[in-house]
């Protein structure tokens, strides 16, 4: 391994590398620095490696992303770019995770129990808020530069984001996120089941279009 251990889990590791084997070299090396900087037993380096996952499905999809590319005083997560390295679009990851009421509640009875029986929180008003806190930060930039924006959101297990979930927030007729936000070209989701799948939602009624394929990492 060209860099040694990366990461702890086997898994994620070589999932890293496969990753590595996409994106850029200068950005392989960015996510190097980033992971050996952050502990591995905390929440952001996961935030880090479902960052670089979205990318390199993204590079293996044929477009041509940089990572922490700045755009003016913006660093979006990713950047796509043309032959001629001319930006086309951003893209931002929310990471959702289940309310910690839950999931303190899951850990205790999978430690005391070994599984869980309870019922999980409806996320549409969490996941709204989530989705439009990313809209609201890069409104203005999108509006000035006149480009694509599309948000992405990778549903952990625990937290069991529904289809319905995801469209109520973003289709409601009175408050639906596509509809408030038109800055939003679409939303890339996706969740891990032993691969990673993604499926893209293209907002009608968006002001700069872009459209990116469904597809398993």
């Amino acid at each position: 391994m060209k860099y040694g251990q990366i990461a702890g889990n086997k898994s994620i590791n070589d999932t890293i590398y496969r990753c590595f084997g996409c994106v850029c070299g200068e950005d392989e090396r960015r996510f190097v620095s980033k992971f050996r900087q952050q502990p591995h037993n905390e929440a952001q380096i996961l935030h880090t490696y479902r960052e670089l996952v979205l990318g390199a499905y993204l590079a293996s999809k044929g477009l041509k992303v940089r990572y922490g590319y700045k755009v003016d005083t913006k660093t979006p997560d990713w950047a796509i770019l043309d032959d001629k390295s001319m930006l086309m679009g951003i893209i931002e990851l929310v990471n959702f995770h289940t309310d910690r009421e839950t999931e303190n509640a899951i850990e205790v009875q999978l430690q005391s129990e070994g599984h869980w029986d309870g019922c999980l929180n409806d996320n549409h008003y969490r996941l709204y808020g989530a989705i439009q806190r990313k809209a609201t930060i890069y409104k203005p930039l999108v509006e000035k530069r006149r480009i694509p924006y599309v948000i992405a959101v990778f549903g952990d297990f625990l937290a069991a984001i529904t289809r319905d979930e995801i469209e109520r927030c973003l289709f409601c007729e009175e408050s639906g996120l596509f509809g408030v936000y038109p800055v939003i070209s679409g939303l890339l989701y996706f969740e891990h089941s032993g691969s990673y799948e993604f499926h893209y939602i293209w907002n009608p009624r968006c002001l700069h279009s872009i459209s990116l394929p469904d597809g398993v990492f």
